[in-house]
């Protein structure tokens, strides 16, 4: 509820308690029994044989009974009963009379008969005998309040002087009984001044006593005023409109806590509807940094969290590749979800220049307290050099998590075959660490593939799992051997070995991460296994082109020679064509095997990326004249490409091309 409406809704419930107060006074006083006052003389002897009219009307106080009022009550039945009615009562003092003495048992009750401002609420009219009775009443009734309190007061001061409390108190109680004595019979004078009937003078009275102020009509025939209905009418659409609010806010509440509480975006597989987190990046891949998704895998849903997270540890895992460990800056709960096998961006500002890398996460979603990033040090990688060379415990670090459609959760298949080259362990390694903490029941086969044994990354961690988890199957091949104590198999990921290492093969669900060279090998492979190529998964490392002759932002080679077959780093094409950036006013050459972006990077033309691998749609630009070819377009829409939309990470030409960039 906004601010300003709280005085109303103040108003309202004041006004609402006053209302209840004043309603439970009246129906005190409509629910008590008739009073004595109206009853004959002869009626109310009847129920009591043998005692004189005189004994009809008991008075409680002997302050009150002086001669004269008992001979004038004798002469006058009204007199008798304007004194019965005078007399002080627990009603109309707040105690049972002078001194503390209780009202005498009466026909009418364990109190007797109605006290004086009750009995006023069932006198529409008083005569002016009546008048003139109440009126001598409330002189005598004020007369003995006052001497009361001077007489309480001496007694105070006595009792004070004395030390002694008891008696202190004491007083303190007479001198307010005939406060309570005096103000009675003041108020009654006074309503008798201003000629207010009978009713109205209890009213006020009552009024005066539970502290309701104003001068409006506070009671109706009904019992309630219209300001009482129309207060508390307002109360009640207060009420409900924050009831309202507050529902509303539960809602997005709710709905938040769905998008982020672990394991609520359940994976699929590609041929199930998708509900897992979305990608709307995927990884830079430099070898090290991710790879890029399966065209068929399945389309997330969740949008990315952005925010800042501290690294907390450091790890060397190998001579070139190191893990991250990032934790919330107050070390509570990571603040994203993700699935095994997703990514996170980091965002760095590097001499000068904003980088952008994507890091697969290599630990398990299991673990709500951090993320690992496991990233190896790039001779030409901007990003993975720095945080290498520079980073440190305490830094803060950029991120944007998750992304990707490279997961398995275990509800894709019973079992699964990872495949990995080099540092594409790094989702296999998410994806083991999730399945074994969850004690998964089915097989897990992990192939593992490197240069020379130096390079196994996480070679202790997976053995210990394996001798854990009598499910983890982990076989590892080396291509190259010298200088170490290496008793395991040797050469390449080939058919045979694959077949040896996993039985069954063709049955089996296949993840395939590592250099695309290695890839290409890998599927060849399992090919000839007759693995059907719907049941194989990529994550592919497609890494910019270019080297350190680049000035705007060097980017990152091809990975290192894979486990199947060494390769060299391709070197850069001679440029056969040139692009002109319309909007920039710049144009520069544009080699066959080159895409827009990285020739717009190398003159110094800023266009906006992301995954720089065809599937996140950020560095998205207008082709104004050229044509181009793009390996992947998965992010384009079909209306996009008919527009003349292009991928810049993605769009290659041979011929010359004019983009707006």
């Amino acid at each position: 509820m906004k601010r300003r409406t709280m005085p109303l809704v103040a108003g309202c419930l004041l006004s609402a308690a006053k209302g209840v107060r004043m309603l439970l006074a009246l129906a005190v006083m409509v629910a008590s029994p008739p009073a004595a006052a109206q009853m004959s003389a002869a009626d109310h002897a009847s129920h009591h044989p043998g005692t004189g009219t005189d004994s009809a009307m008991p008075v409680s106080g002997a302050a009150m009974a002086s001669p004269q009022s008992t001979k004038a009550a004798s002469a006058n039945p009204m007199a008798a009963m304007m004194k019965q009615m005078m007399s002080p009562s627990p009603a109309a003092t707040g105690t049972g009379g002078m001194g503390g003495t209780a009202a005498p048992m009466g026909c009418c009750g364990p109190m007797g008969p109605k006290p004086f401002y009750p009995s006023l609420m069932q006198w529409p009219v008083l005569t002016d005998e009546a008048r003139r009775a109440v009126r001598a009443e409330a002189l005598t009734r004020l007369g003995s309040g006052a001497e009361a309190v001077t007489a309480e007061q001496s007694r105070l001061h006595h009792a004070l002087a004395s030390n002694d409390f008891a008696a202190a108190g004491d007083a303190i109680k007479g001198a307010r009984e005939g406060l309570a004595l005096a103000d009675s019979g003041a108020n009654a004078l006074k309503g008798l001044a201003e000629g207010k009937a009978p009713r109205e003078i209890a009213l006020t009275w009552f009024k005066n006593q539970n502290g309701i102020d104003g001068a409006e009509q506070m009671a109706t025939d009904s019992g309630l005023s219209w300001w009482h209905i129309v207060a508390m009418a307002l109360l009640a659409a207060a009420l409900l409109t924050a009831l309202l609010l507050r529902q509303a806010r539960l809602r997005r509440i709710t709905s938040l806590v769905e998008r982020l509480t672990p394991g609520s975006p359940i994976v699929q597989t590609a041929t199930v509807s998708p509900t897992a987190p979305p990608a709307t990046a995927q990884p830079n891949v430099s070898a090290g940094a991710l790879p890029a998704s399966a065209a068929n895998a399945p389309s997330p849903i969740q949008r990315p969290w952005k925010g800042v997270l501290r690294i907390k540890a450091i790890f060397d895992e190998t001579p070139n590749v190191k893990t991250f460990r990032l934790m919330e800056r107050d070390q509570g709960p990571i603040p994203f979800s993700f699935l095994p096998g997703q990514y996170a961006t980091i965002t760095s500002e590097i001499d000068g220049q904003k980088v952008r890398r994507s890091y697969t996460i290599s630990s398990s979603p299991t673990q709500r307290d951090y993320i690992e990033l496991t990233i190896k040090r790039e001779q030409y990688g901007l990003e993975s050099r720095h945080l290498h060379d520079h980073a440190d415990t305490g830094d803060l670090l950029e991120i944007s998590a998750p992304a990707g459609r490279f997961f398995f959760t275990g509800k894709e298949a019973d079992g699964i075959v990872l495949i990995a080259g080099g540092v594409g362990i790094t989702p296999m390694m998410s994806v083991l660490r999730s399945l074994t903490d969850r004690s998964y029941e089915h097989d897990i086969f992990l192939l593992y593939g490197v240069n020379t044994p130096a390079d196994l990354i996480f070679r202790e961690e997976c053995d210990h799992l394996a001798r854990r988890h009598p499910k983890l199957h982990v076989a590892y091949v080396v291509s190259k051997t010298e200088g170490s104590e290496w008793h395991g198999p040797t050469g390449y990921m080939t058919a045979d070995f694959i077949a040896a290492s996993v039985p069954d093969i063709a049955k089996r669900r296949v993840h395939l991460c590592g250099p695309p060279p290695m890839m290409t090998a890998v599927k060849e492979a399992l090919a000839q296994l007759n693995v059907p190529s719907d049941q194989v998964k990529t994550e592919e490392f497609a890494p910019p082109k270019g080297g350190p002759v680049l000035e705007t932002e060097p980017t990152e080679p091809e990975a290192a020679p894979p486990a199947v077959v060494p390769v060299q780093a391709a070197p850069i094409p001679s440029a056969h064509a040139t692009v002109t950036f319309s909007k920039s006013g710049k144009t520069g050459p544009l080699a066959p095997d080159q895409s827009v972006l990285e020739a717009a990077e190398a003159i110094g033309v800023t266009i906006d990326y992301d995954c720089r691998a065809g599937t996140c749609g950020r560095c998205k630009v207008q082709l104004r004249q050229g044509q181009v070819a793009m390996e992947v377009e998965d992010a384009l829409a079909a209306d996009e490409k008919a527009d003349g939309i292009i991928l810049a990470c993605q769009a290659k030409s041979a011929g010359d091309l004019v983009v707006d960039a």
